[in-house]
């Protein structure tokens, strides 16, 4: 026994006295890509089983019948009552919509009114909607013929409803604006755009319909599926390639870097044991053990050693600190690295009172200022 499955397009056409249908079997179920037969006014698909057994063929069931793709324009009742209210022979096709509760006709261009049952669509409507990057292409390319101009945009920022209004400053397709001194992604990590106005006039230069109540989207498969709605799968997909892409070559580089930091932590021990307070020894070579283990620790254990060295030379403070901006060190890092200088070297005092000076700390103070921990006070006026 064996099972097949076939597709299959039926055509809807105009009767004499109700419509008509024709099937033909067919290898797929993209509306796009369906050819458009003389006179039909509609198609949709369904599939059909097929047993074979013995010899003989049994004929199953139709199943998964989709609704009706229509070839013309949806028209309300609303549009179908002011386009022909006064024209007697739609007399009986309002009539039948009002009784029947119809919210929707298709016009074909033979001048047939199909109802739309819910889930029906015309063909122009499922074009538009799955054509979504083109559609959000020309409102980037709309938005951008005002860069220079103050435009009021609304959005949210972390679930927290943001508004403002400052010159546009630049559009990046598909991925975010530049409105006064900052960029703002159309949909990101934790903050959306749902409109663009140009502030003169109101009109409307950019908008997203499906961005939700307290946008808080931080997961990347969350963020995308929020771009596949507004975006459509193709910008989306090659968005998330290079994301993938990106994230493999920057975990290929940082196992990379790890393994170098390891290969350096027993020349970092031996090395810095001619520049740390005997005391400190055993200390210093616990410390190098524990952090160079990955390439972001032993770059700070690496600046320390380098000033160590060049304290211990006869640099003065203000040189040694030159080291942290070669080594590209960070505010946390530049901390950590001036707590292992204070500690371990024999001019560790002074270091840190130099150190902590820079940001307005006293002599009393023991500890070593971090630049990257901000405390942030307010005075009574």
């Amino acid at each position: 026994m064996e099972k097949t499955t076939k597709k299959y397009v039926e055509y809807l056409y105009p009767g004499l006295l109700m419509a008509e249908t024709n099937s033909v079997e067919i290898g797929h179920s993209d509306p796009t890509k369906v050819e458009l037969k003389k006179h039909a006014i509609g198609f949709r698909f369904y599939e059909k089983d097929f047993i074979d057994t013995d010899g003989e063929q049994f004929e199953g069931k139709i199943h998964n019948r989709t609704n009706w793709f229509y070839i013309g324009k949806r028209l309300t009742f609303e549009e179908v009552q002011s386009r022909f209210g006064n024209m007697p022979r739609y007399e009986t096709l309002i009539s039948n919509m009002e009784c029947n509760h119809i919210s929707s006709v298709c016009m074909t261009e033979y001048g047939n009114f199909m109802p739309m049952e819910e889930g029906d669509v015309t063909l122009e409507e499922y074009v538009a909607e799955h054509n979504k990057e083109a559609n959000a292409f020309k409102m980037f390319q709309a938005l951008k013929q005002h860069v220079g101009e103050r435009v009021f945009y609304q959005g949210w920022w972390y679930g927290t409803a943001q508004e403002e209004t400052d010159v546009l400053r630049n559009v990046n397709f598909f991925t975010n604006v530049e409105i006064g001194c900052y960029g703002i992604p159309f949909i990101g990590y934790g903050s959306a755009i749902l409109s663009i106005r140009l502030e003169e006039t109101g009109e409307e230069l950019y908008s997203n319909p499906y961005i939700e109540y307290g946008y808080d989207r931080r997961d990347p498969e969350k963020i995308e599926e929020a771009r596949r709605k507004m975006f459509g799968d193709k910008i989306v997909d090659k968005q998330r390639d290079r994301r993938i892409k990106a994230e493999t070559i920057r975990k290929q580089e940082k196992e990379r870097a790890d393994l170098e930091a390891k290969k350096k932590k027993y020349t970092i021990m031996r090395d810095g044991l001619a520049f740390v307070k005997k005391e400190d020894a055993e200390e210093w070579m616990q410390c190098v053990d524990c952090n160079t283990n990955d390439a972001y620790s032993c770059c700070i254990v690496e600046t320390a050693l380098l000033c160590l060295r060049k304290l211990q030379e006869g640099a003065t403070c203000e040189e040694v600190e030159k080291i942290y901006i070669e080594m590209g060190l960070t505010g946390y890092m530049a901390g950590a690295a001036s707590s292992m200088i204070a500690h371990f070297s024999v001019r560790g005092i002074e270091f840190r009172q130099y150190w902590n000076k820079k940001f307005g700390i006293t002599e009393e103070e023991k500890g070593v200022v971090n630049p990257a921990v901000l405390v942030l006070s307010s005075k009574n006026k």
